[in-house]
C-alpha cells in the first residue's frame, strides 16, 4: 500500500468517525412530545430497539460519506497532488495545482459532514434521521397509553384503586362523589390526579423501575412535591368561598400535574407491560379508553381483500364467460382462462387494496389524535370514501391511459375526470370498510350466523356493484357488448366477496 493510499484511507476513516459521532448526536438530540413536556424516548421502549435505531443511521451516514469520498466524488486525486508536492518540496506548484476539480471533493464531504449535525427542517439527512428515529425510537405504544389516560374516565376505574387513593393524601381532599362529577371540575381533576398518583407510587417502589424514575426529565421528584403541594390547595380550595380567579388557575395547575402524571404512568406502563394485552389491561383497570376496535395482524387482513379481489376476477370472470357463450352468444364464445384475466386481477387489486390499506393506515393516525371517544366516526367514513375515489380514480387514470387508450394529448384533469366513474365502487368499499372495523365480531358468534351475514354482504354489494357498473359502461359500443357483460359480472362478484370479507376482530378478542 502506497503513503498516498494509506493516507486516503485514514481520512476517509476519520471522516467516516466524524460522521457517525455527528449522526449519534443528532439522533441524541431529538425528542418527543408528550403533552407540553419534552421527553426523552429511550425510556419509553426498549433500550435495545432505541440503540438499533442509532446504529443503523450512525451506519447509513458513515457509509454515505465513504460512498461520497471514494466513489462519486474522490479525495484520492486531491490527496495525491499534495503528498507528491510536498515530496518534492513544490509548494508553488502545489498551490497551482488546486484547482476546482481537486477541491470539490473536499468541499463536499465538508458540506456533507455539516449536514449531518445541522438542525434544519429543510435538511434532507434531517430528514432521513426522523424516519429512522419514527421507526426505532418513537415510542407509539407510550404515545397512545398517554392519550389514553389524559382521556380516562374515573367512573370505568376498579373501585378498590379509588380505595386505595384517601390512605396515601397528606390531607383528607377527596370526597366519595368526587369521582363522578364533571371533567372539568377541581374535584373531578384532584381526584383523577390522585388516582394517576396512586399508580404511579406502585411502580416506584419496585426496585426494577429504579432507572426510570431517576431519569430528571420524567421529573419525580417535582410530581411528589407538587403533589403533596396541591393537596393542601384542593383542601382550602374547598373550605374557603367560592371564588373565579382562583379557581381558574387552580384548574390550570391540576392540568399541568395532570400532564406530567400521565407523561411518567405511561412510560412505567409500557415499559412494565410484559405483552400488549397486559398493558392496554392496565389501561383499562384505570379507567382509559382502550378503543376496542382496534385491530392486530392488519396484514392479514389486508391478505384476505386480497385474495378475495383476486378469486372475484378469476370467478367473476369465467361464470360471466360461462354464461355469455350458453345463453347470450352460442356463435360467438369467448375465451376461457384468458391471459386477460391476470391483467384484471392486477387492475382489480390496485384500484381496491391499496385504497383498503389506507383505510388501515389512517384509522390507526385518527385513533391515536382522537379527542373523545364514540362508537361511531361518520365523518371519518366519509373522509375514507373520499379517499378511496382519488385514489382509485388516480390508479385507473393511469393504467388506461397508458395500457388500453394510448392517447397522445393526455391530460390528466380531463382523464381524471372521464374516468372518475371507475373510483365509486372503491370509494364506497373503502367507507364500508372503515365503518367495519369499529363493529368487531364477536369470538361467541355462531356459525351459521357468520356464513349468513357473509352471504347477505356479498348479495348487497354484488347488487350495488350492478347497479354502478351499468352506469360505469353504458359508453361502450354495441359491439363491446361482451365486455360490458363481463364486466359487470365480475364487478357483482370482486365486489361482492369484498364486503363479505368485511369482518374483523379486534385485539382484546
Amino acid at each position: 500500500m502506497t503513503i498516498e493510499s494509506l493516507i486516503n484511507f485514514a481520512i476517509q476513516l476519520l471522516g467516516a468517525v466524524a460522521a457517525s459521532f455527528l449522526a449519534y448526536r443528532s439522533f441524541q438530540k431529538r425528542r418527543i412530545q408528550l403533552g407540553a413536556e419534552p421527553t426523552l424516548p429511550q425510556y419509553f421502549i426498549r433500550r435495545s430497539t432505541y440503540w438499533s435505531g442509532i446504529v443503523l443511521y450512525c451506519t447509513l451516514m458513515a457509509g454515505l460519506f465513504c460512498l461520497l469520498t471514494w466513489q462519486w466524488l474522490p479525495l484520492e486525486p486531491l490527496v495525491t497532488l499534495i503528498v507528491s508536492h510536498l515530496r518534492a518540496g513544490e509548494l508553488v506548484n502545489l498551490l497551482y495545482g488546486l484547482d476546482g476539480n481537486k477541491l470539490l471533493p473536499l468541499i463536499a464531504a465538508g458540506i456533507m459532514l455539516f449536514f449531518v449535525g445541522w438542525e434544519n427542517p429543510f435538511n434532507p439527512l434531517l430528514i432521513l434521521r426522523d424516519s429512522i428515529h419514527d421507526a426505532f425510537a418513537i415510542p407509539t405504544k407510550a404515545v397512545e397509553v398517554y392519550n389514553a389516560l389524559i382521556k380516562s374516565r374515573l367512573s370505568a376505574a376498579d373501585d378498590k384503586i379509588k380505595a386505595q387513593i384517601a390512605d396515601r393524601l397528606l390531607v383528607q381532599s377527596i370526597d366519595a362523589g368526587d369521582f363522578d362529577k364533571s371533567g372539568a371540575t377541581v374535584e373531578y381533576k384532584w381526584a383523577h390526579n390522585s388516582l394517576l398518583f396512586d399508580q404511579i407510587q406502585h411502580y416506584a417502589d419496585q426496585s426494577s423501575y429504579r432507572r426510570l424514575f431517576s431519569e430528571p426529565s420524567l421529573k419525580w421528584g417535582e410530581i411528589c412535591i407538587s403533589y403533596n403541594a396541591m393537596s393542601e390547595k384542593v383542601n382550602i380550595w374547598k373550605e374557603a368561598e367560592p371564588h373565579y380567579t382562583k379557581t381558574v388557575n387552580l384548574l390550570k395547575d391540576l392540568d399541568k400535574l395532570t400532564g406530567l402524571l400521565c407523561r411518567l404512568l405511561a412510560a412505567a406502563v409500557v415499559f412494565g407491560s410484559p405483552s400488549e394485552n397486559d398493558m392496554w389491561a392496565t389501561v383499562k383497570k384505570l379507567g382509559g379508553n382502550v378503543h376496542e376496535a382496534r385491530l392486530k395482524h392488519t396484514y392479514k387482513y389486508v391478505l384476505i381483500f386480497a385474495a378475495a379481489t383476486a378469486f372475484g376476477v378469476i370467478l367473476g370472470r369465467e361464470v360471466s364467460v360461462a354464461l355469455h357463450n350458453v345463453f347470450l352468444f352460442p356463435d360467438t364464445p369467448l375465451p376461457h382462462f384468458s391471459y386477460t384475466t391476470l391483467r384484471w386481477i392486477a387492475y382489480s387489486i390496485a384500484i381496491y387494496v391499496l385504497p383498503i390499506s389506507l383505510v388501515f393506515v389512517l384509522r390507526s393516525i385518527a385513533f391515536r389524535h382522537q379527542q373523545e371517544p364514540a362508537e361511531n366516526y361518520y365523518g371519518f367514513y366519509m373522509a375514507m370514501m373520499f379517499v378511496g375515489f382519488i385514489v382509485s380514480t388516480t390508479i385507473s387514470t393511469f393504467i388506461l391511459e397508458l395500457t388500453f387508450y394510448h392517447r397522445d394529448d393526455f391530460n390528466f384533469l380531463d382523464s381524471f375526470l372521464d374516468h372518475a366513474r371507475w373510483g365509486i365502487m372503491p370509494a364506497l368499499i373503502s367507507g364500508f370498510v372503515a365503518y367495519r372495523m369499529d363493529v368487531p365480531a364477536s369470538e361467541a358468534e355462531a356459525l351459521s350466523k357468520t356464513v349468513i351475514s357473509a352471504t347477505l354482504r356479498f348479495l348487497a354489494w354484488g347488487g350495488i356493484a350492478v347497479i354502478f357498473m351499468l352506469y360505469a359502461t353504458d359508453d361502450l359500443a354495441i359491439e363491446k357488448l361482451n365486455l360490458r357483460f363481463t364486466l359487470v359480472g365480475t364487478a357483482f362478484f370482486v365486489t361482492g366477496l369484498l364486503g363479505a370479507a368485511a369482518r374483523f376482530k379486534t385485539a382484546s378478542d
